[in-house]
């Protein structure tokens, strides 16, 4: 379980906000994505060129530097909403 108020995918993927296999996409460029997969021990990564890596990982690979501000910010679903949307809209429910 994670900590309240920290970002944890594997808990918007039990919640059924995110969906094991589904793309995630970077903000500004659709060619830059990976897909959330399970890891061997349950948690969630998303794999990226062949690397399973964390959020914060995939957005500094796609950003080509630290991101400035939550990770989750730059990355997004198919439908345009950011992790960092649908995490805090998760967090309003509860």
């Amino acid at each position: 379980m994670s900590k309240k108020g920290k970002f944890d995918l594997a808990h918007l993927v039990s919640a059924g906000i995110v969906r094991d296999g589904e793309t995630l996409y970077f903000v500004s460029d659709p060619s830059k994505s990976g897909a959330v997969a399970r890891q061997a021990n349950g948690d969630y990564k998303l794999a990226c060129d062949g690397h399973a890596v964390s959020v914060h990982a995939a957005a500094q690979r796609f950003l080509g530097q630290e991101p400035p501000n939550h990770a989750t910010q730059w990355i997004r679903n198919g439908e345009g909403k950011t992790l960092y949307q649908l995490w805090q809209s998760q967090n309003e429910e509860f």
